[in-house]
């Protein structure tokens, strides 16, 4: 009865490591320098472009540190710019003023000269109507020549001084546009002047910039996450490309402070890799967790390369865990360090196990093994499978 009715499930045993969801981000030094302040914790929760290290990279010379010489000196120069462009502003203010009080005393000049030429209008008016009646007088014989002739003369002498003041009032005019003018070109002048000092200031800004982060350079997060395996402290040098710290993002469903979803990634050889597919569920040992005293957990396959990956293209922090998870779990020596191997990723039931009575989060990097149920046959199978197997080779 155990053998026509009992069954057999193949298992294939796979190494694996725990990951976050969404990869992680390696947080790393730009330039050499001295470790002079830490403003994160391993742990602890960051937004991106958050301040995550500071890296002093000064100079020193025979006159003290290099990059506080340079402040000074364009400290200076920012002053000297500074006072230039007030100087530039007081003088606009004296000469725009000036222009002001002259257009203003050109305007009271035209006020009156307008008087004038109104009372020489009039003196026109009745010079014009005195020589029409003298003409008429002249003609009766009341008047002579001469007075006739006097009293033409007259009106000329009021028309000549009437188109003097006109005159003079086409020359107030062109006076005043001028001087609009000038005022124009001045406000223009400042403009360009101050534009100028501008440019010449925000250069100064830039050199500062970059003067400072020779002094010293501000280290951020890529994006928002979790900083873990901080590997450096406060004094210590550094190298170009140095690792700092690891950063962990969070997953687009976790809450800012939340920890990241994590999964487990198996690495699978050709010989156990070909019965995986996605949907197959998957019993997982932790090695922080001893499964006879924690019992297994459980996941589900949701994806499996389609190409192998080489050990040189795993994770340096992962290749040298799987590859000797991999030489254990197997009896031969056909897991060589040099087969690729295929990467399942396995979506977890849970992200905690209950330890003494209390949840453990689970947390990136820990290793693991995994058993998935490939194949599933009664042991008659099994037993007669040999001579299956003849009977199909012949």
């Amino acid at each position: 009865m155990f053998v026509a009715c009992g069954s057999v499930t193949r298992k294939a045993h796979i190494a694996g490591v725990i990951v976050p969801i969404d990869g992680s981000a390696t947080v790393a030094a730009a330039t050499a320098g001295v470790l002079k302040r830490i403003y994160v914790r391993e742990g602890d929760a960051v937004a991106a472009e958050e301040p995550l290290f500071e890296l002093a990279t000064e100079r020193q010379g025979k006159e003290g540190e290099l990059s506080e010489l340079i402040a000074q000196q364009l400290a200076t120069r920012q002053a000297s710019l500074e006072s230039e462009r007030r100087l530039r502003q007081s003088q606009y203010r004296d000469k725009t003023q000036n222009i002001r009080e002259r257009q203003q005393n050109l305007g009271a000049e035209t006020d009156k000269l307008e008087q004038e030429i109104a009372l020489a209008r009039r003196r026109e008016e009745l010079a014009r109507q005195t020589l029409s009646k003298y003409e008429v007088l002249q003609q009766s014989g009341y008047v002579s020549h001469a007075q006739l002739q006097q009293k033409q003369e007259d009106l000329l002498d009021v028309t000549g001084k009437l188109n003097a003041l006109e005159r003079s009032k086409v020359q107030l005019s062109a006076n005043r546009i001028a001087l609009k003018s000038e005022l124009a070109s001045t406000e223009t002048e400042l403009a360009t002047d101050l534009a100028q000092i501008e440019r010449s200031l925000a250069s100064l800004r830039q050199e500062s910039a970059e003067n400072h982060s020779r002094h010293s350079t501000l280290i951020t997060a890529p994006q928002a996450g979790t900083i873990t395996a901080i590997s450096y402290q406060s004094g210590q040098t550094v190298a170009p490309g140095q690792m700092l710290a690891t950063l962990i993002p969070l997953h687009a469903g976790d809450r800012p402070a939340a920890s990241p979803t994590l999964e487990a990634h198996l690495y699978a050889t050709s010989r156990t890799a070909g019965f995986v597919d996605a949907g197959q569920k998957v019993a997982i040992r932790y090695d922080a967790y001893p499964y006879q005293k924690f019992g297994l957990q459980q996941g589900t396959v949701v994806d499996v390369s389609r190409t192998p990956f080489a050990p040189s293209e795993l994770p340096a922090n992962l290749a040298s865990t799987i590859i000797g998870q991999s030489q254990q779990l197997v009896a031969t020596a056909s897991a060589a360090p040099t087969e690729a191997l295929y990467r399942i990723k396995v979506r977890l039931n849970r992200q905690a196990i209950d330890a003494y009575g209390q949840p453990k989060q689970l947390k990136a990097g820990m290793t693991l093994s995994a058993d998935v149920k490939q194949d599933r046959r009664a042991i008659w199978e099994w037993v007669a499978e040999p001579l299956l197997a003849v009977a199909r080779t012949e």
